[in-house]
């Protein structure tokens, strides 16, 4: 069985969990700690779907799964969200680890590459091992009230700033071709290996987060946040939105539990020839998650 499977799996069966005895289920407002920081983990599952196209050294490949190929190629997957929260400001990271191994469907040769000369041979299977690492803080701006509620205000806007660290390792298997030319390949028996080796950059970025309040222990968020700037990637962009509500509390800990949907794009190149590296991917799926607030 999947990590992931497991983890979704364990998720579903925490937020049910959260309803059962011993559980306050009533809205309580939350209690600054000692230091006056409000601290929140989330862990959470991201069932993506993959697209667009990279370039390992110079032989170009068009990547494409589905969230059902991803989970059966997936050997080990770890998501998390924190964040501490004081008055106007939140600092808050997000980590992501994904090991793809022996996927005969997340990539497909395309038949020339303007980095190398000859044809191609096809691809036959990749390995996919990556590591995405944001930190940040934000900074709220306005509070103002949108809804119907009898609270004076029910949505807040924070700005938002970060960097977000990349680490990819990504190698394909293709066979050999009669004008494969295998400059900067790793030649074994009838087939051909294009390794990236490890490849990191890191991006800034910016943005801002909405949160509306549509009744108590329910929220709706929608974040978005955009950079690179040329500085790691020529550009990336983020976009998520979440319903959460209100599951229950226990130890001095309050949980929500959390669905909704997320994007990540990025376009990032660097080398030239049988050097040339390019990730230009666009990953986006449904997001589940539960978070525990003290």
């Amino acid at each position: 069985m999947r990590v992931l499977i497991v983890a979704t799996a364990a998720l579903l069966v925490l937020s049910s969990a959260a309803l059962a005895d011993g559980f306050q289920t009533t809205v309580t407002p939350i209690k600054p700690g000692p230091t006056g920081w409000h601290y929140q983990f989330t862990p959470y599952a991201w069932l993506t779907w993959v697209e667009g196209d990279a370039v390992i050294k110079g032989r170009e490949f068009s990547m494409s799964q589905n969230p059902a190929q991803v989970l059966s190629d997936l050997n080990f997957a770890w998501m998390s969200y924190q964040q501490m929260r004081r008055g106007a400001i939140t600092l808050f990271s997000d980590v992501i680890y994904a090991d793809v191994a022996d996927s005969t469907d997340l990539v497909t040769s395309k038949t020339f590459s303007p980095h190398v000369a000859g044809t191609l041979g096809t691809a036959l299977s990749a390995d996919y091992r990556f590591w995405i690492v944001e930190a940040g803080f934000m900074y709220e701006t306005n509070r103002f009230k949108w809804g119907h509620s009898a609270a004076e205000t029910d949505t807040t806007l924070d700005l938002l700033a970060g960097l977000r660290y990349w680490h990819q390792e990504l190698d394909v298997n293709v066979a050999l071709a009669g004008t494969l030319n295998v400059d900067g390949l790793i030649v074994s028996g009838a087939t051909a290996l294009a390794r990236s080796g490890g490849v990191d950059w890191v991006d800034p970025f910016i943005g801002a987060r909405l949160t509306h309040t549509l009744h108590p222990g329910e929220e709706l968020m929608l974040r978005g946040d955009f950079g690179g700037f040329g500085a790691g990637s020529q550009f990336t962009w983020q976009l998520i939105g979440t319903y959460s509500s209100y599951l229950g509390s226990r130890g001095g800990i309050d949980f929500d539990g959390y669905l909704g949907y997320k994007a990540l794009s990025v376009d990032y190149d660097q080398g030239v020839g049988t050097g040339r590296y390019e990730f230009d991917v666009i990953q986006h799926g449904p997001v589940v998650g539960i978070t525990g607030e003290f």
